[in-house]
């Protein structure tokens, strides 16, 4: 299971983004708590400055130094800052030797910064009656340390919480990865020609079960109309065959019993070539429907393409020369072997070269190559005839279609139909090229899947 596979799942998703909201949630709760505890330090920090500050001067003038002083050695935390200083600002005693500056001197506690303290520290500068100035500062060492504790907190909770999050949502997405592997799985199978399948579904029946629910509703409902279309022409093929098979023998009975000539004569055999043309149709359209009904799989095997373009020359060389082209082949050795049935790629290739030789006229060449792509082995039939433009490329794949510049040669237009279906029964693509001039039709042999 790859990781971009489990990114694109909802659940994997939606667990990523509950946890981010939760994280969001317990982040600024942790804010909070810390804005209200540290206004909360900070206020009793004031009080207890405040407080010293009025014990100091509680006493008067006489022996402040010595209160000072005593204040400055009994603070064994060592996290209280004294000064006493002149009415000019020179220092008397205490721990602090220099007022800091632009501080205003009115016994407000305020933050105070210095390289020594800590963040959050707070101090009050007073002028005493006498003229004296009084420093007394408190160290936020415990603000410190609730930061402190409080970013731990936080950065453990968040990591843990992280991991917990990416297990939970990757344990989440393995069942609905599952799940749509099998689906993909099934469609691969029924992209394949495999109709009678359907998608899987669970009793969960939730949005995964409705999708493949609908799925296979539209994939019943796809098999019926196709197999309603297939078998209409089909069964009239099939009850059309009969009576044409009488109306021949009775034509060309017709034909040889009697004493006809001139326009009769050429009427009657009129009419029998179009019979034989309407009969071809026919078997045509019959062979479409027993490929198209065909086992896939039943009679595939590793089929060496050389070996199948090599019998496909040894039979058209004789009608080659009858017409005057030259029938030329560039079969690469190292192409590798397909899953195939040989019998059909034969009578694809067949059709192909029937088709290429039909329409090039004498004097023309028509090439047959097997080369080898990185996706798998192509094979290409090319001639130098009419060619086939680029709007009448789709449509000659059709049944019955012909191409306007070919509509007076004799066919029945269903050739390369029967060369479309034995490339869709292998999962092959058939292309259609310009070979400047004429037309290059080219067989990729190798399977379209699914993309994921």
């Amino acid at each position: 299971m790859r990781p971009s596979e489990l990114w694109r799942t909802t659940p994997f998703r939606l667990t990523l983004m509950n946890g981010a909201v939760f994280g969001l949630a317990v982040l600024a709760l942790m804010g909070v708590i810390y804005q209200q505890t540290a206004g909360y330090l900070t206020r009793q920090i004031d009080g207890i400055v405040v407080s010293e500050a009025r014990n100091l001067v509680s006493g008067g003038s006489e022996h402040l130094p010595e209160r000072v002083t005593q204040a400055v050695a009994t603070d064994a935390r060592h996290i209280g800052y004294y000064g006493l200083f002149s009415a000019e600002g020179i220092w008397i005693c205490g721990n602090v030797r220099m007022l800091p500056p632009r501080f205003p001197i009115d016994g407000v506690p305020r933050e105070i910064h210095s390289p020594n303290l800590q963040p959050g520290s707070r101090a009050l500068v007073e002028r005493l009656p006498w003229g004296e100035i009084l420093y007394v500062g408190h160290d936020a060492l415990v603000l410190t340390g609730l930061r402190s504790i409080e970013v731990n907190a936080l950065l453990f909770s968040g990591g843990l919480a992280l991991v917990l999050g990416l297990a939970a949502a990757a344990l989440l997405s393995v069942r609905p990865l599952q799940r749509i592997d099998n689906l993909r799985e099934a469609s691969r199978a029924a992209l394949k020609g495999e109709l009678g399948l359907r998608l899987p579904v669970s009793r969960r029946r939730d949005e995964i079960d409705m999708l493949a629910g609908v799925a296979n509703a539209m994939m019943d409902e796809a098999e019926r109309l196709l197999w309603e279309v297939k078998s209409v022409g089909e069964n009239v093929a099939h009850d059309l065959r009969t009576p044409l098979n009488r109306l021949r023998a009775l034509l060309y009975r017709v034909s040889q019993e009697t004493r006809l000539e001139g326009p009769e004569r050429q009427m009657i055999d009129q009419a029998l070539a179009e019979t034989d043309e309407l009969l071809t149709r026919f078997r045509a359209l019959q062979r479409i429907g027993e490929i198209e009904r065909r086992d896939r799989q039943a009679f595939f095997e590793p089929v060496r393409l050389q070996s199948v373009l090599e019998h496909v020359i040894e039979l058209h060389e004789p009608l080659a020369e009858d017409r005057g082209v030259e029938l030329a082949a560039d079969i690469a050795a190292d192409a590798p072997q397909v899953q195939a049935d040989p019998t059909l790629l034969f009578e694809a290739v067949s059709n192909v070269v029937d088709n290429a030789l039909k329409f090039t006229p004498s004097g023309g060449k028509v090439c047959i190559r097997l080369v080898t792509r990185p996706e798998g082995p192509r094979i290409e039939v090319s001639d130098n005839g009419p060619g086939v433009p680029q709007a009448e490329r789709e449509a000659v794949l059709q049944r019955f279609y012909r191409a306007a510049r070919t509509r007076n040669e004799p066919g029945s237009g269903l050739g390369l139909s029967i060369v479309t279906a034995i490339a869709r029964m292998h999962h092959f693509t058939l292309v259609l090229e310009d070979a400047r001039p004429g037309l290059r039709v080219a067989l990729n042999c190798w399977p379209r899947g699914l993309e994921a």
